[in-house]
C-alpha cells in the first residue's frame, strides 16, 4: 500500500469558465437529463486514449450553522418576520452522504467519471446497451487535455437543531433545544464536467476526482415529510431540496492506492443546498450554506466537513506501440550479450 499526498491535477486555467460556464451548466443540463443509465454518444477517434473508472463516495459529512430554518409556528407573525405562518428558527444543520444506505444499506450505488481526450461538450457516457466498456487505451502524453464527466448518486441522512435562543423561536410543537431527524433520504444524482490535464504520475492521473472549481452540481427535487402541520394551515409539511452544489477542496488531498488498484481518496468539502418547507399552498424557501457571489461556489468553513471517496480504473494504459518495439528490442539485447558471455566463457 502506498501513500501519495496529493499533488492535484494540474487543471486548466479557466476557472471562471468552468464554474459560471462548461462546469455548471452542463452538469445541470446532465442531471436533469436523467439519472443512471442515461447516455449521451461522443465520437472518439481509433487511437485516442479513453478512461473509465468506477466511483463511490465512501462518507461525506456537512455540517455548520447556524441557519435560518422556517420550522417554527407563527400564523399571526409575532416574530416579525415570518413567512406564511412560518418562523425562522436558528439551526445546526449535519447532513451524512454516501453511495450507500445507512438503513438497510444493500449495494452501494457505484457512480463513474468518464475521461475523453481533447475538448467535448459532454464526454460520452457508456452503459451495457452502448458498447460496455471501451477497450484499453494508449497512453497519453503528460499535459495532454482531457474533458471529463464524473457521475453518482448519493443516500443522505439530515438532522437540524434548535440553537435559536430568543422566546419564540422553537420548532412547531417541540421544546426548546429539540432535533428534528430525517434518515434514509434518496438517492440524489450529482454530478461535475471539468477540464484536466493528463498526468501520468498522479493518482487516477490527475483526472479524478474534479478541482475545486468545478463543483457537482444536483438539480433534483426530494421531498421529505416532516409528519406534521407547522404553519397551522390544517397541511401537513414537506422539506424540499431542489439544488445542491459540493465542491472538492483542493487542499489537503491525500490518496491511498491498494493492491487492487482501488484509489482512497480524503479531501475536505463545502456545500450549498436551497430548497423549502412545502404544503400545498405555501413553501418559504431557505438555504444551507452559502455561495461566492464571485465563484458561485460554495463557500468553505459555512457548510462543509471531512469526505473519503475511492475510485478504480477499468482499463488500465497499455504502451504506445514505440513503447513495446523498444522494449522488445532491449529484452532481445539481454538475450545476445547473455549468449555472448556463454559462448567466451566456453571458449576459455
Amino acid at each position: 500500500m502506498s501513500e501519495r499526498s496529493s499533488q492535484r491535477g494540474k487543471t486548466m486555467g479557466m476557472s471562471q469558465l468552468r464554474v459560471k460556464g462548461f462546469g455548471v451548466c452542463c452538469a445541470v443540463a446532465m442531471a436533469l437529463a436523467g439519472g443512471v443509465g442515461s447516455a449521451h454518444a461522443v465520437a472518439v477517434l481509433p487511437g485516442e486514449a479513453f478512461f473509465v473508472f468506477d466511483t463511490a463516495l465512501t462518507s461525506l459529512n456537512l455540517s455548520g450553522g447556524p441557519f435560518p430554518m422556517p420550522l417554527a409556528q407563527d400564523p399571526n407573525n409575532a416574530l416579525g418576520d415570518s413567512v406564511q405562518g412560518y418562523g425562522f428558527v436558528h439551526s445546526q444543520v449535519a447532513i451524512s452522504l454516501s453511495s450507500q444506505r445507512a438503513i438497510n444499506p444493500g449495494p452501494a450505488s457505484l457512480g463513474k467519471a468518464f475521461a475523453c481526450p481533447g475538448f467535448t461538450e459532454i464526454c460520452g457516457l457508456f452503459n451495457d446497451g452502448l458498447g460496455g466498456i471501451p477497450s484499453p487505451p494508449p497512453a497519453p502524453q503528460n499535459g495532454d487535455q482531457f474533458t471529463v464527466s464524473s457521475f453518482f448518486d448519493v443516500f443522505f441522512d439530515i438532522s437540524v437543531t434548535d440553537v435559536d435562543g430568543r422566546a419564540g423561536r422553537n420548532f412547531a410543537g417541540m421544546p426548546d433545544g429539540a432535533s428534528i431527524l430525517l434518515p434514509n433520504n434518496g438517492p440524489a444524482h450529482m454530478q461535475s464536467n471539468y477540464l484536466a490535464l493528463f498526468d501520468g504520475g498522479a493518482p487516477n492521473f490527475g483526472l479524478v476526482p474534479p478541482p475545486e472549481v468545478s463543483p457537482y452540481i444536483g438539480h433534483f427535487l426530494i421531498e421529505i415529510p416532516l409528519g406534521g402541520d407547522i404553519n397551522g394551515n390544517g397541511e401537513n409539511d414537506k422539506m424540499k431540496f431542489e439544488l445542491v452544489a459540493h465542491s472538492v477542496g483542493d487542499a489537503n488531498r491525500t490518496f491511498i492506492t491498494l493492491p487492487n488498484g482501488t484509489v482512497l481518496d480524503s479531501f475536505d468539502s463545502a456545500a450549498f443546498l436551497a430548497g423549502a418547507i412545502v404544503d400545498v399552498s405555501t413553501d418559504p424557501p431557505f438555504t444551507i450554506g452559502q455561495l461566492d457571489p464571485n465563484t458561485g461556489l460554495p463557500v468553505p468553513g459555512i457548510f462543509g466537513g471531512p469526505t473519503t471517496a475511492t475510485s478504480r480504473l477499468l482499463n488500465p494504459v497499455v504502451p504506445e506501440p514505440s513503447t513495446i518495439l523498444l522494449l522488445g528490442s532491449g529484452l532481445a539485447g539481454l538475450v545476445g550479450y547473455g549468449r555472448f558471455k556463454r559462448k567466451s566463457a566456453t571458449q576459455a
